[in-house]
């Protein structure tokens, strides 16, 4: 622009004193407008504190190397170091300061001029995964919430959390069947099938915050494997030796009292009592235990029907009919006396 007014001046004007003062002052309008186009005014702000800056820097960087301003590499500057300033531009600084991120068994210093925890753990995710650290957001927990403003010295702590299916195998219980078997004396009870314990495979949700397992929930069941129950036969024939060497078959062994008696008469059945070693006899009974019409067989005695009652017959107290006197005195009162039930009335 300078040249060009020189040349204008040459072929316009002459070598005079008054075109030499004329071009001074052309050239000094010029430096002066071009001055005027290279100042701006702007607003620079440092964590919030705002001074009013006029200047002749030409980018954001030159500007802060000319007012002293220190960064840090993880200090934030808007709008970036090289772009070109303008006229009313806001320059605004947010110095990084240091907090602290306390996870598990790990405590690390974070430098940070992010706004919120949330975004400084975005920010520093990277450089948090190569120390063993990753944040999982909506899954992990973090306290302060992440929301909250980064000031300086501020402690953070992440807890991380973790939800994992387990499978585990659980043995089921077989039950065990007793069935009868009147082929069988009752004496008898044999495993006719061993039992055998099932599997179940039972999925769990395990919840764990750092590491530590804090609730476990059933989701899932399944049989691999049946149980197989145990069969026990017990025997359900009752049987005795007669003093003959005959074997018996009964319904119930009782334990008695046992006194004997004798004489002509007619049995409370309408009977006339007999006393037969080789065949079968008369007793008394009390109905309450022993129904009338029964066939028994006495120990010591033999078989025998009950026939008839008595009033001293009460309770499990038998009173057996011989053909003497002296049978039933030596005979006497015995305790104990084994009487087994061959059949109830009707059976036999």
């Amino acid at each position: 622009m300078m040249e060009k007014c020189k040349e204008y001046l040459k072929k316009n004007f002459s070598n005079s004193p008054k075109a030499k003062i004329l071009l001074c002052a052309i050239v000094a309008v010029v430096i002066a407008l071009s001055v005027a186009s290279l100042r701006k005014t702007v607003t620079l702000v440092v964590d919030g504190n705002e001074v009013e800056v006029t200047t002749f820097k030409g980018t954001v960087k030159d500007l802060l190397l000319d007012q002293d301003v220190e960064l840090t590499e993880k200090d934030k500057v808007q709008p970036a170091l090289e772009d070109k300033l303008s006229e009313g531009e806001k320059i605004t600084i947010t110095k990084a300061v240091e907090v602290q991120l306390t996870t598990m068994d790990k405590e690390v210093s974070i430098l940070t001029a992010e706004a919120t925890v949330e975004d400084m753990l975005e920010a520093e995710y990277e450089a948090l995964k190569s120390q063993g650290i990753e944040f999982i957001k909506n899954i992990d927990e973090v306290e302060p919430n992440l929301d909250t403003k980064i000031q300086k010295n501020l402690q953070i702590k992440l807890v991380k959390v973790e939800e994992v299916n387990e499978v585990a195998t659980e043995t089921i219980q077989f039950d065990t069947v007793t069935e009868e078997d009147g082929s069988l004396d009752i004496s008898v009870e044999e495993v006719r099938q061993e039992g055998v314990p099932g599997q179940k495979e039972i999925t769990y949700k395990v919840l764990k915050k750092d590491g530590k397992e804090v609730s476990r929930e059933v989701v899932g069941s399944k049989v691999v494997a049946e149980p197989v129950n145990e069969i026990i036969v017990q025997g359900t024939r009752r049987t005795f030796a007669s003093r003959s060497g005959e074997v018996l078959d009964y319904k119930e062994l009782l334990y008695c009292e046992s006194t004997a008696y004798t004489g002509d008469g007619i049995t409370a059945t309408g009977t006339v009592p007999v006393y037969n070693p080789d065949g079968i006899s008369t007793i008394a009974v009390d109905p309450r235990v022993i129904p009338l019409g029964s066939l028994v067989y006495v120990e010591g005695y033999g078989k025998a029907v009950a026939a008839d009652t008595g009033g001293a017959i009460q309770g499990s107290i038998i009173d057996i009919y011989v053909n003497s006197y002296d049978h039933a005195t030596s005979w006497g009162r015995k305790y104990g006396v084994p009487v087994y039930i061959l059949a109830y009335p009707g059976e036999w």
